[in-house]
């Protein structure tokens, strides 16, 4: 047992002690593993039916493992039904179950179809980009390599109304090391791509997506170590 409690904000402890992510408040979607996931749709499970959808056969990922696996090669990405801005001083809380298959392309989770200088991505194999506009932060962990390819891990990104960033990979902190300043604060950035940027689009994800979540605020630690239990159980991390 975590011994969470009745402490969590609006978070209903399960028999297990961990917390359901969709309890918790300010869920603006979630991309359940196994979980109503097609090829040309991956229901939302927060309750807003925020789906991600593609329309164009060849620009769809496959069905795998519960999740959907990406080509960088086939432009596979995904447009979701309503835009959530995450730029400027806005919190946000976004965790993520994949698995990388290269390095070919830099691996965007969250883009913006009419801004190429907005994403969220990984870019290197210990490195992390976020750019809502003007300069971009890169967030580097030189010393453990966090993000390899052909290893299932979960990532957490948050960012408080200071913009400052923290990155967690398995429910644990990454220390940076020689990273860049925060992100500017002037510019929306209207998330609603998923797996690649702007129109073209370009830096296609490659590698499978088992579980994606995007909250609109700066979880607790409470509230991080209960759907960081909920979703590492279900995925086997």
């Amino acid at each position: 047992m975590l011994g969470l409690g009745g402490s969590l904000s609006g978070g209903v402890v399960l028999s297990s002690g961990v917390v359901t992510p969709d309890s918790i408040s300010d869920l603006a979607f979630w991309f359940k593993k196994n979980t109503r996931v097609a090829a040309a749709q991956w229901d939302d499970q927060s309750g807003n039916n925020n789906h991600m959808s593609q329309d164009t056969t060849g620009n769809q990922a496959s069905y795998s493992s519960g999740g959907l696996l990406f080509v960088d090669d086939n432009s596979d990405h995904y447009d979701l039904t309503t835009a959530v801005d995450i730029g400027a001083s806005n919190a946000f809380t976004m965790v993520i179950v994949a698995d990388l298959n290269s390095y070919d392309s830099n691996n965007v989770l969250l883009g913006d179809n009419n801004a190429a200088d907005k994403f969220l991505d990984f870019q290197q194999i210990d490195q992390l980009r976020y750019r809502q506009s003007g300069g971009s932060a890169v967030l580097k962990f030189p010393s453990t390599d966090p993000f390899p390819i052909e290893e299932k891990f979960m990532v957490t990104v948050t960012k408080d109304t200071s913009r400052n960033l923290v990155v967690y990979k398995n429910g644990n902190v990454l220390t940076q090391e020689s990273s860049a300043n925060n992100p500017v604060p002037s510019g929306a950035f209207e998330v609603d791509q998923i797996g690649g940027r702007s129109s073209a689009p370009d830096r296609d994800f490659d590698g499978i997506i088992f579980e994606l979540l995007l909250y609109e605020k700066l979880l607790s630690s409470e509230e991080l170590a209960g759907i960081h239990a909920e979703i590492q159980g279900r995925n086997g991390l």
